[in-house]
């Protein structure tokens, strides 16, 4: 071999090399375009009006999407309502200003209102839900973000009517604005592992009550309003196989993801959801899936290093 020859060799395999590295990239890319990060993750250390001097509490909201995005390359942010200081039109329209600056923007505002659910026996508090729901969906339609997440309450056959009723009018007004609303699957923890059993409160013997996540499919679907699939609240490996196929028919796009190798295989559940064909975001909730006192930082990337490694 000449030197032109071994030159040519050289550059042929370089160029091969460098077009490898940017399928690569591109590969990653399309990952990180389908991963979330939830701002609860971050409640230990965001600023609080309420604490100004806390020293624990050192990110502003108004920093969240640039730290997402130098940190962990994650452009889509999903909050919760309570980290919002302000529901101002001008202050909605800053904040979405700066995520936009790191091509970021709110994918999900997730609504806890407390009693004030579509399924409290109070129709006042109903009502209540109701009202602020529709505000929030006038704010998710300022930001620019397409979905919603509400508090379902405790769902039960005696008040399913009346719920399906309350998210039927929160999905409706969600969509005249473009916003969809969805509910999450929630109560799979079971009690405290360990705990004696308690031979006077026993249930009565029969069939084991239905898993809660099929009443919440019901009342989705008969208000025509969505999903949120949380893969981590769930009993079990079984029934949150189950619950996934039940749920993500419906999905608005959006599912949470926690780390909780007691209770299922994370990666099996993820590849459950390509079997689904889930072609939306994956938001990584490390409030519920990190490890208790460590750095918010670390427990987000133990469940996105899981994430990127199966989707």
């Amino acid at each position: 071999m000449n030197r032109r020859e071994f030159l040519a060799g050289a550059a042929a395999a370089a160029g091969l090399a460098a077009t490898r590295k940017g399928w690569a990239q591109a590969r990653d890319q399309a990952k990180l375009a389908r991963v979330a990060i939830m701002s609860l993750g971050f409640n230990s250390i965001l600023k609080n009006p309420d604490q100004p001097t806390n020293p624990a509490r050192t990110l502003d909201v108004m920093d969240i999407g640039q730290m997402y995005a130098d940190r962990y390359g994650v452009h889509n942010v999903e909050m919760q309502h309570t980290h919002f200081p302000s529901t101002d039109e001008s202050w909605l329209k800053d904040f979405r200003a700066r995520l936009a600056k790191t091509k970021s923007q709110v994918t999900n505002i997730n609504l806890e209102f407390g009693p004030q659910n579509i399924s409290a026996e109070d129709p006042a508090l109903r009502q209540q839900a109701l009202d602020r729901t529709k505000q929030w969906v006038d704010s998710a339609a300022i930001l620019g973000c397409p979905r919603i997440m509400v508090n379902q309450g405790a769902p039960t056959q005696e008040n399913k009517r009346v719920a399906i009723e309350t998210l039927k009018a929160m999905g409706d007004y969600g969509k005249s604005k473009r916003v969809m609303v969805a509910m999450e699957n929630r109560g799979g923890g079971g009690g405290r592992r360990g705990a004696a059993p308690d031979a006077a409160a026993a249930p009565p013997a029969g069939p084991p009550p239905p898993a809660a996540y099929i009443l919440l499919v019901e009342i989705i679907k008969s208000s025509g309003t969505y999903a949120n699939c949380d893969l981590g609240n769930f009993p079990d490996q079984d029934t949150q196989h189950a619950g996934m196929r039940a749920m993500f028919p419906l999905t608005d796009g959006n599912c949470h993801v926690k780390l909780n190798p007691a209770r299922y295989d994370l990666p099996a559940a993820l590849a459950l959801t390509k079997e689904l064909a889930y072609k939306g975001l994956y938001s990584i909730e490390a409030g519920g899936g990190g490890v208790a006192g460590a750095d918010p930082y670390d427990n987000v990337q133990r469940i996105y290093d899981v994430l990127l490694a199966n989707i």
